[in-house]
């Protein structure tokens, strides 16, 4: 698997650097060569060798369990026992959630940047990997969120709100977006952007000293706070491996880096993107909140990665503020070569 997206990822970084020349029809009709393949491989991996996949195994087949109706999404439910029904398998189950999420979440991306190609340099490393392949109904609840920033940014509260919910039903995580229907494209002014720049190394600091923010948020016994405290008490017992060390991750410095530009440039990358006020809120949140919950690396990582689902288009503002922009795609593809390593060595995504 590793040695196909390793060819897959060489083969955009080629395209990531000849996009400009490459007409819109072109664009879309290799797109959706990328989508098919993606589909193809996230339906056709190996059960016994993807992380994740043997435990949706057993999901699907045991959808009637109390404890996996009571703790999973109605959504997975319904579509795991209609394939049942219907004489499918497991691998259906994995085609029906990447035709859900990855048409939708290509053409979403390919609406939101110009430069399409380099955003790949990103996702395909990052997300593709850890939701098209391995987490799918994280993967599925993604394509919502990222369809509810389009409405999110015009100021369409509710039409955002709808998409967000659409997305919970198939993830519980997607609630972290919700906050966002409030502040998620207001203007940053120049003392919150200051304060930002502060946290960065105040949540680190938080997280060389596993202190987390979930200290101050009463459970009440609910099944997002049962959860909660199985993933925290599962961190104490040391059942759940730590993050590799941030600061020699390079992706996290990366993101730390990219955070303080986009704040120096505020003003004019606003002007460029007519989204940046929103991508911008959630690329903080997303560097933020990895650091700030270390005591939980489970619900840190998941939430991070749900708000850095716009990464790969804010990595793509560096080609706005560096010229000649193969300058900026070089360090883009740097960035992108180091998750594919990354991966390889320090993650067991596949075995």
């Amino acid at each position: 698997m590793h040695l196909i997206i390793i060819v897959f990822f060489a083969i955009t970084i080629f395209l990531a650097f000849y996009e400009d020349r490459l007409k819109e029809r072109d664009k879309m009709v290799i797109l959706a060569g990328y989508v098919v393949f993606m589909i193809i491989l996230a339906t056709t991996k190996s059960i016994k060798n993807t992380a994740d996949a043997l435990a949706y195994e057993e999901m699907f087949y045991n959808n009637d369990d109390f404890i996996t109706a009571l703790t999973t999404e109605p959504t997975f439910l319904y579509i795991s026992r209609t394939i049942l029904f219907l004489g499918g398998t497991i691998s259906v189950l994995f085609f029906v959630y990447a035709v859900i999420a990855i048409p939708a979440k290509i053409k979403i991306l390919y609406n939101m940047t110009p430069y399409i190609f380099t955003a790949l340099l990103i996702y395909i490393p990052v997300y593709f990997e850890l939701h098209d392949l391995i987490q799918i109904r994280v993967s599925a609840a993604a394509m919502f969120l990222l369809t509810s920033l389009i409405p999110l940014s015009k100021g369409h509260y509710v039409k955002a709100a709808l998409l967000m919910i659409a997305g919970i039903l198939f993830h519980y995580s997607a609630a972290v977006f919700l906050p966002f229907l409030f502040i998620g494209n207001r203007k940053l002014n120049k003392v919150f952007r200051v304060i930002i720049v502060i946290l960065i190394p105040v949540c680190f600091a938080m997280y060389l000293l596993k202190k987390d923010w979930f200290s101050l948020i009463p459970t009440f016994g609910s099944t997002i706070g049962y959860k909660i405290d199985v993933y925290k008490e599962s961190a104490e017992k040391g059942e759940w491996e730590e993050f590799y060390p941030l600061y020699a991750n390079l992706y996290y410095l990366s993101k730390c880096g990219m955070l303080c530009l986009c704040l120096y440039f505020y003003d004019y990358l606003i002007e460029k993107h007519k989204m940046a006020k929103l991508f911008i809120n959630l690329f903080a949140a997303s560097t933020l909140f990895l650091t700030s919950m270390a005591t939980i690396p489970v619900i840190a990582s998941r939430v991070s990665d749900l708000f850095g689902l716009v990464d790969c288009i804010v990595f793509t503002f560096l080609l706005y503020l560096i010229e000649p922009k193969y300058w900026a795609r070089i360090a883009i593809t740097v960035i992108g070569s180091y998750m594919i390593v990354y991966n390889i060595l320090f993650t067991e995504y596949f075995t």
